[in-house]
């Protein structure tokens, strides 16, 4: 069982963009290296990493639109 931790941090409106620029190409690039991938396991593990990557960035959207 996985013991889970949070980080709580506050950003400036020009660092949440950044990241969350960030956090988007990090899930193309993940989209691109799960559906072309040769090594099945690499394919799974970037499909993975993207399905988590995505329910981040769609919290910290949800968070920014609410103070911009």
């Amino acid at each position: 069982m996985a013991h889970l931790r949070e980080l709580t941090i506050s950003l400036l409106d020009w660092e949440s963009r950044a990241v969350l620029e960030a956090l988007t190409r990090e899930m193309q690039r993940l989209k691109v290296l799960a559906e072309t991938s040769d090594d099945e396991d690499e394919g799974a593990d970037a499909g993975n990493d993207f399905l988590e990557i995505g329910g981040l960035l769609e919290r910290l959207q949800s968070q920014a639109k609410s103070i911009w």
